[in-house]
């Protein structure tokens, strides 16, 4: 341990020789560290050499500033293993290992995903970061001291064939978090929840309908990593963005969009838009807890201007400005489609059945008629105009009114509650 203190000591001077670009001598090193002359040579010949290079009397100091304090004391060990790799951070084995298991199962979901072929990708992915994340947070626990085992009322550790039985990823959000990020929460709960759905089923369409909780997942993930151990377990460069035979067209959401309402699917998207109503717009519309991005061409000036062919800005969804600024670019991106009649909107039958599925209680033609009634989103004589628009259209042609998407997941948000359920249930039809 004394010879680590000494080695930060030096690490002190060359930073500050560095910064002021003043010349070092051998003399001040060895008042620095109270070592003998040849042991100072040595260092300076061989550990050192990379910093230093000599100038008349003493030396020109050049690159102590990339390293950290830690990593330098690291480079300056005659440990082999630990000089060669200096930027590696000093951890027991256990928590070494839970980490290792934490970036493969994240790396592997990743790699699995994003290969041309695969048609299990959503499930695969799911599986192998809840592992990532369960692991990664056990990381955190085992470093921090903190006991995350689960016991039985007696306070004995539960044992399952000869192991101690970890908490749950569930149990592990709530330690970790405690709810001081609700989006990141909300998104791995999501998860948690969609993976018990689909483990039993083969969904291919699903790729689409939740790529953007899958993308924030893994983006959660590896800001954690570089927040809790630092960027030499980063995945940022093991990984670039993943490359595609061509672009999914309108048509091809819609193919994928109508797969997805197939009955097979119906129990899936039930727990999802159930998932999804429930949340507060500031969490749904938040990246950490669905990452949704536009890709569009970069554009130089000159054909080298350009270096880096896919960037990613830092989005802050707390700057109303920015987000402002963001949505007028996004106005001059968005695809030219023709115009469908009510494309897009639902008839009332369609509404109560996905809404009666998703708060799995009875929600039929009467119950939607008591709903926009109480919530007043439309007129009761037919032909007016005057209606909520972000819940229902008026169809001329039809003498009717369709309904959209958010009246759908406005409807689920309010009737999963009991009382505001069993309110709407007591009205009487006037």
């Amino acid at each position: 341990m004394g010879r680590d203190i000494k080695f930060r000591q030096a690490y002190q001077l060359l930073k500050k020789k560095e910064k002021e670009k003043s010349i070092l001598t051998t003399e001040e090193l060895i008042n620095t560290m109270g070592w003998k002359y040849s042991t100072v040579k040595t260092y300076i010949n061989k550990k050192w050499s990379r910093f230093l290079k000599r100038k008349g009397n003493g030396y020109t100091v050049k690159g102590v500033l990339e390293y950290t304090e830690e990593s330098f004391a690291r480079i300056s060990s005659q440990k082999q293993e630990k000089s060669e790799d200096p930027f590696r951070p000093e951890l027991s084995p256990e928590v070494e290992a839970l980490l290792t298991k934490a970036r493969e199962a994240a790396i592997l979901a990743v790699d699995l995903y994003n290969k041309p072929a695969t048609t299990f990708k959503t499930h695969a992915f799911i599986v192998l970061m809840i592992i990532a994340w369960t692991s990664i947070l056990n990381a955190i626990f085992e470093r921090n001291g903190l006991d995350y085992y689960e016991k039985n009322s007696e306070g004995k550790y539960i044992v399952i064939d000869g192991d101690k039985k970890a908490w749950t990823l569930g149990n592990c959000i709530k330690e970790y978090f405690n709810g001081s990020n609700k989006p990141i929460e909300r998104n791995l709960e999501f998860m948690i929840g969609l993976r018990n759905k689909i483990e039993h089923r083969f969904l291919p369409a699903i790729d689409l309908k939740v790529a953007g909780e899958c993308q924030a997942m893994l983006l959660n993930f590896e800001e954690l990593i570089l927040r809790e151990f630092g960027s030499y377990y980063s995945l940022g460069e093991t990984h670039s963005l993943a490359l595609q035979f061509t672009t999914v067209g309108t048509e091809a959401r819609w193919k994928a969009l109508k797969a997805f309402r197939a009955r097979e699917y119906q129990t899936v998207e039930a727990y999802i838009e159930k998932f999804r109503g429930s949340l507060d717009k500031s969490i749904y519309e938040d990246p950490n807890y669905s990452f949704k991005v536009y890709l569009i061409p970069k554009l130089g000036n000159h054909a080298s201007s350009s270096d880096i062919a896919v960037e990613f800005i830092k989005f802050n969804h707390n700057n109303p400005d920015e987000m402002e600024q963001y949505a007028k670019q996004i106005a001059f991106i968005k695809e030219k489609q023709v115009q469908v009649a009510n494309q897009g909107k639902l008839r009332p039958s369609q509404v109560a059945q996905r809404v009666s599925q998703a708060i799995n209680k009875p929600f039929g033609i009467y119950e939607h008629t008591l709903a926009w009634k109480k919530y007043e989103i439309r007129p009761q004589q037919k032909g007016s105009t005057n209606c909520d628009t972000r819940f229902c259209q008026y169809d001329v042609a039809h003498n009717d009114y369709v309904y959209t998407e958010d009246w759908v997941a406005f409807l689920i948000k309010k009737l999963y509650d009991d009382n505001e359920y069993n309110s709407l249930k007591n009205l009487k039809m006037k």
